[in-house]
């Protein structure tokens, strides 16, 4: 899995992320992001247009970086999401929780 991060404004970044979300990547992309919410993120956005696949320690991953953030006051939102990692989300009933902007379109 690759992530890149890019800034919004004075406290908000998208971070576009490829590939899977697993064991092997989710915990690094979490210490990654929970980083950011100490150094001040307040809003994230996740671009998850190129997210092939999500596993629940990925589940996990989402659950802490919304929990850092709740407790900040800031808030976690999701675009592009699709497939089966949308219905992961949607399962387990983490999408309900998000700022989900809808699949979109595909990005290249």
């Amino acid at each position: 899995m690759e992530w890149t991060v890019a800034e919004l404004g004075a406290s908000g970044v998208e971070i576009r992320i490829k590939g899977d979300c697993d064991l092997y990547h989710a915990p690094a992309f979490a210490r990654d992001i929970l980083g950011g919410i100490e150094r001040g993120w307040r809003s994230v956005r996740v671009d998850a247009a190129e997210l092939v696949y999500l596993d629940s320690t990925g589940v996990g991953a989402f659950i802490r970086i919304l929990q850092a953030l709740k407790s900040r006051g800031g808030r976690l939102s999701t675009r592009g999401l699709r497939g089966a990692p949308r219905r992961v989300l949607e399962m387990s009933n983490i999408l309900a929780l998000l700022g989900d902007e809808g699949p979109g379109e595909v990005r290249r």
